[in-house]
């Protein structure tokens, strides 16, 4: 700063936030345990001090970086002055409405049915698609969406079922499920085999908006049912070991709501949630079971034991919008296996403020050998898809008024390809929600985060960024994750294998029928 000054740069000062470390960010929901337990790397380290548990009470210490500030104002008090920093997104009517315009004028850079990328799985680039009104009976006012009486268990099995059989091209679960674990078995270079004893399935949920065991909100997050689904499926007709069987979420809570109708129904499953709770395991983390392409990143290269020890793993995401990164969907539901999901969250989840050709940490999670290196199915529930990730479901704003004339989306995706299906999800999010997707309200974060929400799947598509080079997650080029393009338009919803089944190169869209 002083030498900045002494160049004739007429700096009056340095905003340096924040003036403590602060704790962990899971601390603003979390009340069950002790300040001190939040009080360790992942909040915002780079304050002035530090705080520290010392007999019971919070006990200020400095860091060096307060002896060197201090010294600079020793000798020259004036260097302490403040100035105002930019502009968040927001923080003015002016930041607003250039948003605002963003949002409203933004096209994908890549014009419908182009598509890039490799289209994965055993029939490739295919997405099954299935909607049965039935199965989302809420009225939006009585109980909660989650509630039994507001989601229907029967129709949601037929829609797993017929959804597993369509992404198979097989007649029955148990076929469909023999040739997923066969065909992934045979790129992993273990034969066409089936799952056999002892091998471990990890199921990453989306509780993003739990902090309690105890909560009952009526935000979204996985239901009961669309698990109870899953793992009836995995443990039938999959034929699975229920004991093999892992259902985590290592950033957030595993609700009772969930934990305990589930765990009376399946007892041998394990659970993996933050922290330690009833039947429910915090996570043993594992030190370098991930790296990153990126030399900068902070996350941190620990994953949960839960992961490293999986044999397999299944992405079972949600239908939502987010008011930061526009969409989150399979890929961002890896946030929640990461041990420091606070740190670079604003570095590249903010699509919007990035270039399309900018590095994306999405893309490593999807190709980390323990993370979507392992997954051999994706899952998007959509029974109550919503325009944000933090608000309660509501009627006059998330049911699909231009699509589905006003109803709930009601519908379940599935895919063997990473690319495609968050592609097909980010494609009927936009269709009906448009510039208000992911807009919860929040003054801070107006419209826009639209904006560029496809990058990840560019980078994805690509596996190569134009300033990295190869995305290169645990060390080894990934190459292609699997296919992106854009439908055709969203009255016909066809994907260039739709129009041109022999040469079509990138998604299928299949319609299972109910």
């Amino acid at each position: 700063m002083l030498n900045l000054r002494a160049d004739g740069i007429p700096l009056r000062g340095v905003n340096w936030w924040p003036l403590f470390d602060t704790v962990q960010w899971e601390y603003r929901e979390e009340t069950s345990q002790p300040l001190e337990a939040f009080i360790r790397p992942g909040g915002w380290n780079n304050g002035l001090y530090v705080s520290q548990a010392q007999g019971g009470d919070l006990a200020r210490v400095h860091t060096p970086a307060a002896d060197r500030y201090k010294d600079i104002i020793r000798r020259d008090r004036t260097a302490a002055g403040l100035v105002q920093a930019p502009p968040r997104r927001g923080n003015s009517p002016e930041a607003a409405a250039i948003m605002m315009a963003k949002a409203v004028n933004w096209e994908p850079s890549d014009a419908p049915n182009t598509p890039i990328g490799t289209a994965q799985g055993i029939f490739p680039g295919r997405v099954t698609w299935i909607r049965d009104v039935r199965v989302a009976p809420w009225d939006g006012k009585t109980g909660r969406w989650w509630e039994d009486g507001n989601i229907n268990q029967p129709v949601l099995n037929d829609m797993f079922a017929k959804s597993l059989n369509a992404l198979t091209g097989k007649k029955h679960n148990e076929q469909a499920w023999d040739a997923l674990f066969r065909h992934y078995n045979a790129k992993q270079g273990r034969g066409s085999r089936g799952w056999q004893a002892g091998e471990q399935i990890a199921i990453k949920i989306n509780m993003n908006n739990s902090g309690r065991t105890d909560q009952v909100d009526n935000r979204i997050d996985q239901s009961t049912h669309g698990l109870r689904a899953l793992l009836a499926q995995l443990t039938g007709p999959g034929k699975v070991d229920p004991a093999s069987i892992v259902v985590f979420d290592a950033s957030r809570v595993i609700t009772d709501r969930l934990y305990t109708p589930l765990h009376a129904e399946f007892p041998a499953v394990r659970w993996v949630n933050r922290a330690e709770a009833p039947g429910r395991e915090a996570p043993q983390w594992v030190e370098n079971a991930i790296s990153y392409t990126s030399p900068e990143v902070q996350l941190g290269n620990a994953l949960p034991k839960c992961c490293a020890d999986a044999t397999y793993l299944v992405n079972m995401a949600l239908l939502k919008g987010h008011e930061i990164s526009g969409v989150t969907l399979c890929a961002k539901n890896h946030f929640g296996s990461i041990q420091y999901p606070s740190r670079d969250h604003n570095k590249y989840v903010p699509q919007y403020s990035r270039p399309m050709t900018a590095w994306n940490g999405y893309v490593d999670l999807m190709g980390a050998p323990n993370l979507g290196g392992k997954t051999f199915l994706y899952i998007i529930d959509g029974v109550y898809a919503t325009q944000t990730n933090v608000r309660e479901p509501a009627p006059d704003r998330d049911r699909f008024n231009r699509l589905f004339n006003g109803e709930w989306s009601a519908m379940l995706l599935m895919s063997q390809d990473p690319v495609a299906i968050d592609s097909v999800g980010l494609d009927f999010l936009r269709a009906e929600y448009r510039e208000n997707l992911g807009f919860s309200g929040a003054a801070s974060l107006p419209k826009g985060s639209i904006v560029n929400s496809d990058n990840f799947l560019h980078e994805a598509a690509l596996g190569r960024n134009a300033q990295l080079g190869p995305y290169r997650p645990g060390g080894q080029e990934i190459g292609s994750l699997g296919a992106h393009e854009h439908w055709n338009n969203e009255t016909e919803k066809k994907y260039s294998r739709n129009l041109d089944p022999k040469k079509g190169k990138g998604v299928e869209l299949v319609k299972v029928g109910v």
